[in-house]
């Protein structure tokens, strides 16, 4: 039989294991989101310089699915990083003698589809989208 000691241990342990994860999953996003900025801002970049050339209109499609693509990949990043912070509160709450260090986190409803619409990326993404579907209408 285990002493409390050892079981203190061990649900520490196991938090501890989760906060890195989540600590990942907040740097994976802060990255994405840097990295699009990039792109998006290169790409845009890109097609106004160089807006008399013949191939500079498929510049925006390619910025418009880029811009897509991060958003996506960025609310699948604060998705995760949700349901690991419920994993944490889970772990949290239980007794030391439930501590089995899974890390099956639990689903959290709405989930993705929420992950999307949160504000911080309307006003990221969502700016960045609107001005290239702006920018595809009105300079074809």
């Amino acid at each position: 039989m285990m002493k409390k000691s050892e079981y203190d241990i061990n649900k520490r342990f196991h938090l501890q294991i989760i906060e890195s994860t989540i600590s990942r999953m907040a740097s994976n996003s802060f990255l994405i989101k840097g990295w699009s900025l990039t792109a998006l801002g290169g790409l845009i970049a890109l097609y106004v310089a160089n807006q008399s050339k013949s191939w500079s209109y498929d510049l925006l499609l390619v910025c418009l699915g880029a811009c897509i693509l991060f958003w996506i990949n960025d609310a699948y990043y604060l998705n995760l990083e949700r349901c690991f912070r419920k994993l944490y509160a889970s772990v949290a709450s239980q007794t030391e003698e439930k501590i089995d260090f899974s890390m099956d986190h639990p689903c959290i409803k709405g989930g993705f589809r929420c992950a999307l619409v949160q504000p911080v990326f309307l006003f990221s993404y969502g700016i960045i989208l609107i001005i290239v579907l702006l920018m595809l209408y009105f300079l074809k």
